[in-house]
């Protein structure tokens, strides 16, 4: 009986090994190249951006920001707009709003302000590439940590 499990257990592994290495590949959110942070005397934080970013809609909001905007609400507080150089992020909708064909968006900047106390969702803002220019787009996230961390105390 033991051999039987055993056996339908390797089988099983085998199966599931196969169907991974076939999947494909989902590029991975590089830290930023650079970042402006606006967090006082704070630090921002990569794994809070990544975490903010991947924890988007995948719909396109109605809003059409300009550059003058996504600043003015980064830096009503604890605010940050990371720089990539063509960062490919997976969001299928937007995408294929956007022209892409593959189903990724591809980002130059994610302008990331704070949440707003009591939501439950925030706004945030990408520079990415829309049939063949680029602009900002609006997107909501789910992630409504502080990308600013307290920084280091002098003592």
């Amino acid at each position: 009986m033991i051999d039987v499990f055993r056996g339908r257990a390797r089988v099983a592994l085998a199966a599931f090994a196969m169907v991974a290495a076939c999947a494909p590949a989902v590029p991975p959110l590089h830290s930023p190249a650079s970042i402006e942070a606006y967090c006082g005397s704070k630090e921002a934080r990569n794994t809070g951006i990544a975490s903010v970013v991947s924890s988007t809609d995948d719909r396109l909001l109605d809003e059409h920001p300009t550059e003058l905007d996504v600043r003015r609400a980064v830096r009503s507080g604890d605010g940050v707009v990371a720089h990539w150089k063509d960062q490919p992020l997976a969001l299928k909708r937007v995408a294929e709003d956007l022209g892409e064909t593959d189903g990724y968006v591809r980002m130059s900047q994610a302008a990331i302000p704070p949440a707003l106390e009591g939501a439950q969702v925030r706004h945030i803002y990408l520079f990415v590439r829309d049939h063949g220019r680029e602009r900002w787009i609006t997107l909501s996230a789910y992630d409504l940590q502080n990308v600013c961390v307290e920084g280091k105390r002098e003592s």
